[in-house]
Protein backbone atom coordinates (compact mmCIF):
# COMPACT_ATOMS: atom_id res chain seq x y z
CA UNK A 1 0.00 0.00 0.00
CA UNK A 2 1.53 3.41 -1.35
CA UNK A 3 0.32 6.66 0.53
CA UNK A 4 1.90 9.80 -0.30
CA UNK A 5 2.12 12.82 2.68
CA UNK A 6 3.33 16.33 2.71
CA UNK A 7 2.47 18.01 6.10
CA UNK A 8 -0.26 15.24 7.51
CA UNK A 9 0.11 14.89 10.66
CA UNK A 10 -3.30 16.00 11.50
CA UNK A 11 -4.38 12.82 9.52
CA UNK A 12 -1.50 10.24 8.69
CA UNK A 13 -1.31 8.80 12.57
CA UNK A 14 -5.62 7.72 11.60
CA UNK A 15 -4.59 6.55 8.14
CA UNK A 16 -1.92 4.58 9.22
CA UNK A 17 -3.98 3.32 12.14
CA UNK A 18 -7.17 2.12 9.24
CA UNK A 19 -4.12 0.37 7.44
CA UNK A 20 -2.72 -1.29 10.27
CA UNK A 21 -6.03 -2.51 11.32
CA UNK A 22 -6.98 -4.55 7.99
CA UNK A 23 -8.58 -8.13 7.93
CA UNK A 24 -5.84 -8.89 5.21
CA UNK A 25 -2.83 -11.84 6.46
CA UNK A 26 -0.12 -9.22 8.10
CA UNK A 27 2.72 -11.34 6.14
CA UNK A 28 1.41 -10.13 2.53
CA UNK A 29 1.23 -6.47 3.61
CA UNK A 30 3.30 -3.49 3.67
CA UNK A 31 2.97 0.17 3.72
CA UNK A 32 5.03 2.52 1.80
CA UNK A 33 4.94 5.83 3.17
CA UNK A 34 6.45 8.57 0.20
CA UNK A 35 6.86 12.02 2.10
CA UNK A 36 7.45 15.05 0.48
CA UNK A 37 9.73 16.82 3.12
CA UNK A 38 7.30 17.06 5.60
CA UNK A 39 8.11 20.04 8.17
CA UNK A 40 5.40 18.86 10.66
CA UNK A 41 4.84 15.51 13.17
CA UNK A 42 4.39 13.49 9.91
CA UNK A 43 7.57 11.79 9.72
CA UNK A 44 7.68 11.39 13.43
CA UNK A 45 4.32 9.58 13.46
CA UNK A 46 4.92 7.56 10.50
CA UNK A 47 8.00 5.95 12.24
CA UNK A 48 5.86 5.39 15.30
CA UNK A 49 3.67 3.24 13.47
CA UNK A 50 6.31 1.96 11.99
CA UNK A 51 7.92 0.34 15.34
CA UNK A 52 4.52 -1.26 16.56
CA UNK A 53 2.79 -2.72 12.77
CA UNK A 54 2.70 -6.18 12.24
CA UNK A 55 3.95 -5.85 9.05
CA UNK A 56 6.04 -3.48 7.64
CA UNK A 57 6.00 0.46 7.33
CA UNK A 58 8.59 2.31 5.96
CA UNK A 59 9.15 5.77 5.32
CA UNK A 60 10.20 6.97 1.74
CA UNK A 61 11.71 9.90 0.67
CA UNK A 62 9.63 12.27 -2.50
CA UNK A 63 12.72 14.54 -3.26
CA UNK A 64 10.15 16.37 -5.82
CA UNK A 65 7.21 16.56 -3.36
CA UNK A 66 4.34 16.01 -5.56
CA UNK A 67 1.67 13.50 -5.00
CA UNK A 68 2.42 11.69 -8.76
CA UNK A 69 6.23 11.32 -7.50
CA UNK A 70 5.38 10.07 -4.29
CA UNK A 71 3.19 7.38 -6.15
CA UNK A 72 5.82 6.36 -8.17
CA UNK A 73 8.54 6.26 -5.55
CA UNK A 74 6.40 4.15 -3.01
CA UNK A 75 5.10 1.67 -6.46
CA UNK A 76 9.08 1.63 -7.38
CA UNK A 77 9.98 -0.14 -3.43
CA UNK A 78 6.90 -1.89 -3.46
CA UNK A 79 7.32 -6.09 -3.32
CA UNK A 80 3.96 -6.92 -3.84
CA UNK A 81 1.48 -8.07 -7.15
CA UNK A 82 -0.97 -5.63 -6.13
CA UNK A 83 -0.32 -2.11 -5.44
CA UNK A 84 -2.82 -0.01 -3.34
CA UNK A 85 -3.00 3.72 -3.29
CA UNK A 86 -4.58 5.63 -0.10
CA UNK A 87 -4.15 9.05 0.60
CA UNK A 88 -3.06 10.29 3.97
CA UNK A 89 -6.19 12.39 4.39
CA UNK A 90 -8.46 9.20 4.55
CA UNK A 91 -9.11 6.10 6.13
CA UNK A 92 -9.73 2.56 5.07
CA UNK A 93 -12.12 0.34 6.45
CA UNK A 94 -10.88 -2.99 7.65
CA UNK A 95 -11.56 -4.80 4.47
CA UNK A 96 -10.43 -2.36 2.80
CA UNK A 97 -7.68 -4.61 1.23
CA UNK A 98 -9.22 -7.53 1.05
CA UNK A 99 -12.30 -6.67 -0.52
CA UNK A 100 -9.75 -4.83 -3.22
CA UNK A 101 -7.93 -8.34 -3.67
CA UNK A 102 -11.12 -10.32 -4.04
CA UNK A 103 -12.47 -7.92 -6.59
CA UNK A 104 -9.34 -8.17 -8.64
CA UNK A 105 -9.55 -12.26 -8.59
CA UNK A 106 -13.21 -12.03 -9.46
CA UNK A 107 -13.52 -9.59 -12.44
CA UNK A 108 -10.04 -10.06 -13.93
CA UNK A 109 -10.46 -5.96 -13.93
CA UNK A 110 -6.93 -3.95 -14.42
CA UNK A 111 -8.06 -2.08 -11.09
CA UNK A 112 -10.49 -1.93 -8.24
CA UNK A 113 -11.55 -0.11 -5.57
CA UNK A 114 -15.02 1.39 -4.09
CA UNK A 115 -16.72 4.70 -3.79
CA UNK A 116 -15.36 6.97 -0.98
CA UNK A 117 -17.49 8.49 1.32
CA UNK A 118 -16.56 11.85 2.11
CA UNK A 119 -16.77 12.95 5.38
CA UNK A 120 -16.58 16.82 6.95
CA UNK A 121 -15.23 18.06 10.30
CA UNK A 122 -17.23 21.11 11.43
CA UNK A 123 -20.66 22.51 9.34
CA UNK A 124 -18.93 24.05 6.12
CA UNK A 125 -16.12 21.02 5.71
CA UNK A 126 -19.56 18.79 6.10
CA UNK A 127 -21.60 21.04 3.77
CA UNK A 128 -18.49 20.82 1.29
CA UNK A 129 -18.41 16.58 1.87
CA UNK A 130 -21.82 16.80 1.15
CA UNK A 131 -21.88 18.66 -2.19
CA UNK A 132 -19.03 16.60 -3.35
CA UNK A 133 -21.38 13.47 -2.69
CA UNK A 134 -23.85 14.06 -5.23
CA UNK A 135 -23.99 13.78 -8.55
CA UNK A 136 -25.20 17.81 -8.81
CA UNK A 137 -22.10 18.32 -7.82
CA UNK A 138 -19.26 15.57 -9.52
CA UNK A 139 -21.20 14.38 -12.21
CA UNK A 140 -21.29 11.06 -13.11
CA UNK A 141 -17.76 10.05 -11.12
CA UNK A 142 -19.55 7.23 -9.72
CA UNK A 143 -16.56 6.75 -7.18
CA UNK A 144 -17.76 9.66 -5.07
CA UNK A 145 -21.16 8.69 -4.70
CA UNK A 146 -22.52 4.99 -5.78
CA UNK A 147 -24.03 1.96 -4.35
CA UNK A 148 -23.63 -0.60 -6.94
CA UNK A 149 -21.08 -2.51 -8.34
CA UNK A 150 -20.14 -1.50 -11.96
CA UNK A 151 -17.43 -0.66 -14.73
CA UNK A 152 -16.29 2.85 -14.41
CA UNK A 153 -13.79 5.38 -15.98
CA UNK A 154 -11.52 6.21 -13.31
CA UNK A 155 -11.70 5.24 -8.94
CA UNK A 156 -9.70 7.10 -5.91
CA UNK A 157 -7.41 5.31 -3.89
CA UNK A 158 -7.76 2.40 -6.55
CA UNK A 159 -5.86 -1.21 -6.10
CA UNK A 160 -4.06 -2.02 -9.38
CA UNK A 161 -2.25 -5.17 -10.74
CA UNK A 162 1.03 -4.43 -10.96
CA UNK A 163 1.06 -5.44 -14.71
CA UNK A 164 -0.46 -1.82 -15.08
CA UNK A 165 2.99 -0.48 -13.65
CA UNK A 166 5.31 -2.74 -16.22
CA UNK A 167 3.26 -1.20 -18.78
CA UNK A 168 2.86 2.18 -18.62
CA UNK A 169 5.74 2.61 -16.11
CA UNK A 170 3.70 4.68 -13.61
CA UNK A 171 2.56 7.96 -12.70
CA UNK A 172 3.01 10.68 -14.94
CA UNK A 173 4.70 12.79 -12.70
CA UNK A 174 3.94 16.02 -14.98
CA UNK A 175 0.04 15.73 -14.23
CA UNK A 176 -0.19 16.64 -11.08
CA UNK A 177 -4.01 16.47 -9.61
CA UNK A 178 -4.62 14.52 -12.42
CA UNK A 179 -2.32 11.44 -12.29
CA UNK A 180 -4.64 8.93 -11.25
CA UNK A 181 -7.40 10.17 -13.51
CA UNK A 182 -4.65 9.90 -16.28
CA UNK A 183 -3.70 6.53 -15.30
CA UNK A 184 -6.91 5.17 -15.54
CA UNK A 185 -7.17 6.50 -18.94
CA UNK A 186 -4.33 4.84 -20.14
CA UNK A 187 -5.19 1.23 -18.45
CA UNK A 188 -8.62 1.62 -20.36
CA UNK A 189 -7.02 2.56 -23.86
CA UNK A 190 -5.19 -0.27 -23.93
CA UNK A 191 -8.53 -2.33 -22.96
CA UNK A 192 -8.35 -2.51 -19.57
CA UNK A 193 -11.26 -2.79 -17.04
CA UNK A 194 -11.84 -0.93 -14.09
CA UNK A 195 -14.47 -2.04 -11.44
CA UNK A 196 -15.78 0.06 -8.71
CA UNK A 197 -17.53 -1.76 -5.63
CA UNK A 198 -19.12 -0.85 -2.61
CA UNK A 199 -17.46 -4.10 -1.10
CA UNK A 200 -14.05 -1.61 -0.56
CA UNK A 201 -15.09 1.47 1.39
CA UNK A 202 -12.86 4.39 2.34
CA UNK A 203 -13.19 7.56 4.19
CA UNK A 204 -12.27 11.00 2.77
CA UNK A 205 -12.05 14.17 4.98
CA UNK A 206 -13.06 17.10 2.88
CA UNK A 207 -11.51 20.63 2.81
CA UNK A 208 -12.93 23.08 5.42
CA UNK A 209 -13.25 26.33 3.73
CA UNK A 210 -14.46 27.32 0.51
CA UNK A 211 -11.20 29.18 -0.49
CA UNK A 212 -9.47 25.71 0.33
CA UNK A 213 -12.05 23.93 -2.01
CA UNK A 214 -11.99 26.49 -4.08
CA UNK A 215 -7.76 26.57 -5.03
CA UNK A 216 -8.41 22.52 -5.25
CA UNK A 217 -10.85 22.47 -7.71
CA UNK A 218 -9.39 24.89 -9.82
CA UNK A 219 -6.32 23.13 -9.81
CA UNK A 220 -8.53 19.73 -10.42
CA UNK A 221 -10.19 21.86 -13.29
CA UNK A 222 -6.60 23.48 -14.51
CA UNK A 223 -5.24 19.91 -15.00
CA UNK A 224 -7.99 18.81 -16.51
CA UNK A 225 -8.27 21.53 -19.45
CA UNK A 226 -4.95 20.82 -20.04
CA UNK A 227 -5.63 17.20 -20.57
CA UNK A 228 -8.18 18.05 -23.01
CA UNK A 229 -5.69 20.08 -25.32
CA UNK A 230 -3.27 17.33 -25.09
CA UNK A 231 -5.38 14.01 -25.09
CA UNK A 232 -9.26 14.81 -25.95
CA UNK A 233 -10.01 11.21 -26.24
CA UNK A 234 -9.64 11.48 -22.26
CA UNK A 235 -12.06 13.98 -21.47
CA UNK A 236 -15.83 12.90 -20.30
CA UNK A 237 -19.07 14.93 -20.37
CA UNK A 238 -18.79 15.67 -16.72
CA UNK A 239 -14.99 17.33 -17.54
CA UNK A 240 -16.87 19.93 -19.97
CA UNK A 241 -19.68 20.78 -18.25
CA UNK A 242 -18.05 23.50 -15.68
CA UNK A 243 -16.01 25.60 -18.27
CA UNK A 244 -18.86 25.26 -20.60
CA UNK A 245 -21.14 27.09 -17.86
CA UNK A 246 -18.21 29.74 -17.17
CA UNK A 247 -17.76 30.62 -20.52
CA UNK A 248 -21.64 30.74 -21.61
CA UNK A 249 -22.45 32.59 -18.89
CA UNK A 250 -19.00 35.23 -18.98
CA UNK A 251 -20.35 35.82 -22.64
CA UNK A 252 -23.89 36.26 -21.56
CA UNK A 253 -23.26 38.38 -19.14
CA UNK A 254 -21.35 40.90 -21.88
CA UNK A 255 -24.16 40.64 -24.30
CA UNK A 256 -26.46 41.39 -21.34
CA UNK A 257 -24.85 45.19 -21.28
CA UNK A 258 -26.62 45.48 -24.52
CA UNK A 259 -29.65 43.35 -24.64
CA UNK A 260 -32.21 43.07 -22.22
CA UNK A 261 -33.70 39.70 -23.79
CA UNK A 262 -30.21 38.15 -22.82
CA UNK A 263 -30.40 39.62 -19.38
CA UNK A 264 -33.72 37.94 -18.74
CA UNK A 265 -32.30 34.65 -20.14
CA UNK A 266 -29.48 34.44 -18.54
CA UNK A 267 -31.28 35.82 -15.01
CA UNK A 268 -33.67 32.45 -15.63
CA UNK A 269 -30.59 30.33 -16.06
CA UNK A 270 -29.22 31.51 -13.02
CA UNK A 271 -32.29 31.00 -11.10
CA UNK A 272 -33.17 27.44 -12.61
CA UNK A 273 -29.50 26.41 -11.47
CA UNK A 274 -29.62 27.94 -7.85
CA UNK A 275 -33.00 26.00 -7.41
CA UNK A 276 -31.37 22.77 -8.74
CA UNK A 277 -28.42 23.47 -6.19
CA UNK A 278 -31.16 23.98 -3.31
CA UNK A 279 -32.43 20.55 -4.08
CA UNK A 280 -29.67 18.45 -4.49
CA UNK A 281 -28.48 20.30 -1.05
CA UNK A 282 -31.57 19.00 0.65
CA UNK A 283 -31.58 15.84 -0.76
CA UNK A 284 -27.65 15.23 0.20
CA UNK A 285 -28.19 16.78 3.46
CA UNK A 286 -31.58 14.41 4.15
CA UNK A 287 -29.14 11.78 3.47
CA UNK A 288 -26.93 12.68 5.88
CA UNK A 289 -29.75 13.49 8.45
CA UNK A 290 -28.11 17.00 9.47
CA UNK A 291 -30.67 19.57 7.88
CA UNK A 292 -28.14 22.25 8.66
CA UNK A 293 -25.24 22.09 6.13
CA UNK A 294 -28.41 22.06 3.35
CA UNK A 295 -27.59 26.04 2.71
CA UNK A 296 -24.02 25.65 3.20
CA UNK A 297 -23.93 23.05 0.44
CA UNK A 298 -25.95 24.92 -1.85
CA UNK A 299 -23.64 27.43 -1.54
CA UNK A 300 -20.48 25.17 -2.32
CA UNK A 301 -21.75 24.23 -5.27
CA UNK A 302 -21.71 27.21 -7.14
CA UNK A 303 -17.73 27.55 -5.53
CA UNK A 304 -16.72 24.23 -6.91
CA UNK A 305 -18.05 24.13 -10.45
CA UNK A 306 -17.07 28.40 -11.20
CA UNK A 307 -13.37 27.08 -9.12
CA UNK A 308 -13.01 24.18 -11.93
CA UNK A 309 -14.20 25.68 -14.68
CA UNK A 310 -12.10 28.56 -14.53
CA UNK A 311 -9.19 26.09 -14.20
CA UNK A 312 -10.17 23.92 -17.16
CA UNK A 313 -10.47 27.40 -19.09
CA UNK A 314 -6.67 28.41 -17.71
CA UNK A 315 -5.44 24.73 -18.43
CA UNK A 316 -6.55 24.44 -22.17
CA UNK A 317 -5.56 27.75 -22.83
CA UNK A 318 -1.96 27.31 -21.26
CA UNK A 319 -1.75 24.06 -23.12
CA UNK A 320 -2.88 25.85 -26.62
CA UNK A 321 0.22 28.60 -26.48
CA UNK A 322 2.69 26.30 -25.26
CA UNK A 323 1.61 24.25 -29.04
CA UNK A 324 2.46 27.07 -30.74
Amino acid sequence: MVVPALNEERYIAGSLESLLGQDYPAGLLEVLVADGGSTDRTRDIVLEAAARAPFPVRLLENSRRTTPHGLNVGIAAASGDVIIILGAHALAHRRFVSANIDALRETGAAVAGGPIQTRGEGLVADAIAAALSHPFGVGDARFRFATEAGYVDTIAFAAYRRECFDVFGGFDADREKAEDDFFSYRVRRAGGRLYLTPEVSSIYFARSTFCSVARQYFAYGRAKGRAGVEEPSSIQVRHLVPSAAVAGGGAAALLGLQFVAVRWALALVAMVYLAAAAYAAAQSASLRGRWLVAPVAAVTFPVVHTSYGVGAIIGAAVALLRRR
